[in-house]
């Protein structure tokens, strides 16, 4: 791929939409006329403040892939539609992709739960098996795809047959873990750099909308005090792709101690809105129980201090981070295609594990005896839709970039 190419587009892009888009928000519908229903016209997203988004969503498929989640779900919703009436639901984590596979102090494994719901497996399935092929393209490994895809429905297998199965720890995770280090100052350095400036009468508002949380993870976790939850500092947070426009704020809090090391860090995430998605269930709008149980049953190891408070009308979860956390990169992080095979297969039984786990207790070895069963009739047509909406992606992400580059030669 010409980087420089795309780099160019980006910042073209960042111009075009301060220009063409100001003032639009992501929940506007946005007119599609394209036939590609995966296509997003940019003319209709409002990415002014936060360019640097603009330019991930253009450097690969990939990045535009992480952002397209609830279209790319309801389109599999569109295509399976005929066999939805009969499949159960499952615990689904609703935003599989590769770049979500995560190395931490805690473990490792699929994280960021925010589009957790409940609903048929496919989605999870397809929407990982969609970002192996880019992977795969990314790195040379095109010829690999299909069979990478087969060792993640088999490590999924497996698990369903047996979900006390636990898989190898991939290579690459031994080798992440190697480079971790526990310099807390150089960590909260790198934590107040990322945490953006927030009025005084914001952060109040924010930390007595907290006490009901608080109070509950106290009721939760006995052996603390209340002054570990004190407060340090309180910002806003901008980061990541599929959730860069979501509402996020950092709480740094006393921890243990008085010592400034030994604090912690709280991240509050707006609960998102997967309204769009039809063949999901969800109680409503700001429920974040969706979120919480899902990452409870899916996770290899769940964050610690879990749970929700409800602010300025929204509801946002809450979790405490780690020291070291590491997301996979598609073009970074795997030295070979047999790296990426043993993340394949991890997530496989990952999901295979946490699809149904409690979901039908006391009744889950009949759910995953029918998910096998389910699986092995549609195989193929998950492998071939895998294959069609890989190419959907690239298409709309090649038009997404065409829409550009026509919106800044029309604001020339």
């Amino acid at each position: 791929m010409d980087r420089i190419h795309f780099f160019t587009k980006a910042v073209m892009l960042a111009v075009a939409i301060l220009v063409a888009s100001a003032g639009t928000s992501r929940a506007q519908t946005e007119e599609n006329d394209s036939p590609n229903p995966l296509f997003i016209d940019p003319a209709t997203r409002d990415f002014s403040g936060n360019p640097e988004l603009l330019q991930r969503i253009l450097k690969t498929p990939h990045g535009y892939f992480r952002y397209i989640n609830i279209p790319f779900s309801h389109e599999i919703c569109r295509r399976f539609l005929s066999f939805l009436p009969s499949a159960p639901s499952f615990n689904l984590h609703g935003d599989a992709h590769v770049e979500q596979y995560a190395i931490t102090d805690l473990g490792r494994g699929l994280t960021d739960f925010d589009d957790s719901s409940t609903g048929p497996a496919v989605i999870d399935l397809l929407r990982f098996g969609v970002s192996l092929r880019l992977a795969c393209m990314a790195n040379g490994w095109e010829s690999e795809a299909e069979q990478l895809y087969e060792k993640f429905l088999f490590g999924y297998r497996v698990a369903l047959t047996d979900p006390e199965t636990i898989a190898p720890e991939p290579a690459l995770v031994a080798r992440i873990k190697k480079k971790f280090k526990f310099d807390h100052e150089k960590y909260f350095v790198w934590i107040d750099s990322i945490m953006l400036p927030m009025p005084q009468e914001k952060q109040a508002a924010i930390l007595a909308a907290m006490r009901p949380y608080i109070e509950s993870t106290l009721y939760d976790n006995k052996h603390l005090k209340k002054e570990y939850f004190r407060p340090k500092k309180v910002g806003y947070l901008n980061l990541g792709i599929g959730s860069a426009q979501d509402i996020k704020f950092l709480v740094r809090i006393e921890g243990e101690s008085d010592d400034p090391y030994d604090d912690q860090v709280l991240e509050i995430k707006e609960v998102r809105d997967l309204r769009g998605i039809e063949c999901i269930t969800i109680s409503q709008k700001g429920d974040p129980f969706r979120v919480l149980v899902g990452q409870a049953r899916i996770a290899y190891e769940p964050y610690e201090f879990l749970g929700y408070m409800r602010y300025d009308s929204n509801t946002f979860w809450v979790h405490a981070w780690v020291d070291n956390y590491k997301e996979i990169k598609i073009e970074k992080s795997f030295e070979s295609v047999e790296d990426l095979q043993e993340v394949a297969y991890d997530v496989g039984v990952q999901l295979g594990r946490g699809h149904t786990k409690q979901i039908a207790a006391p009744l889950d070895i009949q759910l995953r005896r029918e998910q096998i069963r389910r699986l092995t009739l549609y195989e193929d047509k998950l492998k071939e839709t895998c294959l069609e909406l890989t190419e959907l992606v690239i298409a709309a992400w090649q038009e997404f970039e065409s829409a550009v580059a026509q919106n800044v030669n029309s604001s020339n």
